[in-house]
């Protein structure tokens, strides 16, 4: 498989149970099953990573573009995040055919009006980092409406790459649901996705107020881990062809820096058998190298 050739540029880690690091992630990708392509960063703002693999290999990003768009939509709203987003949502909202509307239901769209009549970029974000709940449809809704107020897909590409030169592997190319072909797929590099999340964990955002950069930590997924303590993530899927899995997110333990960490996956082609098969084990990939590396940060 394709891997074995990059093994070269993993930076070499032990974990406490005596194994390299890079060993006990080359024998989880060598698992039964299709090719895939791997990208991993692990390690702290401004650092170099501990772990890398491929970090420069753009793969799809599915909906961890999202942390991205989430800094520009905050960032064009700084000091207004709970008031309404008023006549250029409304427009969006209004318009069947447009981009981030199309790729929608007659059904899904009513849904997406109502969700959104009136909102907030605190409230769009929220949604569209999964944070507060809500269907599939106004979930990937809400990253439409962000890409529709940031310009559309080429224009949110580069707001994200002006605002710091570390996130221009991020791509956005086109609206969630929409092909991921007629104008190319979102992608982003495991290195550029770090230093998307590394700004938000180290509350340091180019061009951004600290005040907004905390409300952008704050609608992201949380949880507690008993070692690392707050964790904030988001994670991807994407069933159809490439398929994807995506785990990304940062760990603020007490008195240390933060720990980020990306961890994508994808099929380098069609699966060759049950497609179901070939999902779960992307997914089961990535969780289980995400938790090597925890444990090479904690012991256990």
């Amino acid at each position: 498989m394709r891997w074995c050739l990059l093994l070269a540029l993993l930076l070499p880690l032990t974990a406490d149970a005596g194994e390299p690091l890079d060993t006990q992630v080359a024998a989880i990708i060598a698992g039964p099953g299709d090719e895939v392509q791997v990208g991993v960063w692990f390690g702290n703002p401004g650092a170099t990573p501990l772990f890398a693999l491929e970090p420069s290999r753009a793969l799809p990003a599915a909906s961890v573009v999202k942390t991205a768009m989430l800094i520009e939509l905050f960032a064009a709203n700084a000091g207004h995040l709970d008031e309404p987003l008023g006549a250029p949502l409304d427009a969006v909202l209004a318009d069947d055919k447009h981009g981030a509307m199309a790729p929608f239901t007659k059904a899904q769209r009513a849904e997406i009006r109502t969700a959104f009549a009136g909102a907030s970029a605190q409230a769009v974000g929220a949604i569209m980092m999964g944070s507060k709940k809500a269907s599939n449809a106004v979930y990937n809704g809400a990253a439409n409406l962000a890409i529709a107020l940031l310009g559309g897909p080429a224009e949110t590409s580069k707001k994200i790459a002006a605002r710091d030169k570390a996130f221009a592997g991020v791509a956005v190319r086109r609206y969630m649901l929409a092909s991921r072909t007629a104008n190319g797929d979102n992608e982003a590099t495991p290195e550029a996705l770090a230093a998307v999340l590394s700004a938000v964990a180290s509350g340091k955002v180019a061009g951004v107020d600290a005040p907004t950069v905390i409300a952008m930590a704050a609608v992201m997924m949380t949880s507690t881990d008993a070692a690392l303590g707050e964790h904030r993530h988001k994670e991807g899927n994407l069933d159809n062809d490439p398929m994807t899995c995506v785990k990304t997110g940062f760990y603020l333990p007490k008195g240390k820096p933060p720990l980020v960490y990306v961890v994508a996956a994808a099929l380098s082609a069609k699966p060759a058998g049950a497609r179901d098969a070939a999902h779960d084990r992307l997914e089961k990939m990535t969780g289980a190298i995400a938790a090597v590396l925890r444990k090479s940060a904690t012991g256990r």
